[in-house]
C-alpha cells in the first residue's frame, strides 16, 4: 500500500485560491464593514483568536489588549455575525471565511 504525504497547508492554499469559499467569505463581510465604519479591528481580532486556538486570553496577550477588551470584541463579533464562537461549526465557517480573504490577498 502506497502512503501519500498529506500537505494540509498546500491543500488549504489551493482551496483559498479556488473561489470555492465565497459563501464563507460573506460571513466576514459584516465584520469588514464594521471595521471600516467604526475604525475597528474585529477581523484582525478574529484572526488572532483562531491563531491562538480560540484561547481568548492568549489572543488578548498577542493583541496587547486587556482581557475585558478582548471579551468585548468577541461579543461584538458574535452579535454582528450571529454565530456562536463556542460552536465548532461556526468557528470552522468563520475560519474558512478568513481563509477566503487570505486567498484573495494572495491573488493580488
Amino acid at each position: 500500500m502506497l502512503v501519500r504525504k498529506m500537505e494540509p497547508e498546500k491543500m488549504l492554499e489551493e482551496l483559498a485560491r479556488s473561489g470555492g469559499l465565497s459563501a464563507f467569505r460573506e460571513l466576514i463581510l459584516p465584520l469588514e464593514e464594521y471595521d471600516r465604519e467604526h475604525r475597528g479591528d474585529l477581523v484582525r481580532t478574529l484572526t488572532v483568536f483562531f491563531e491562538a486556538n480560540a484561547n481568548a486570553s492568549e489572543a488578548a496577550e498577542r493583541l496587547f489588549l486587556h482581557r475585558n477588551s478582548m471579551a468585548y470584541r468577541l461579543d461584538r463579533i458574535r452579535e454582528i455575525t450571529a454565530l456562536d464562537l463556542k460552536d465548532p461549526r461556526a468557528r470552522l465557517s468563520l475560519q474558512l471565511g478568513l481563509l477566503a480573504i487570505e486567498g484573495e490577498e494572495r491573488k493580488l
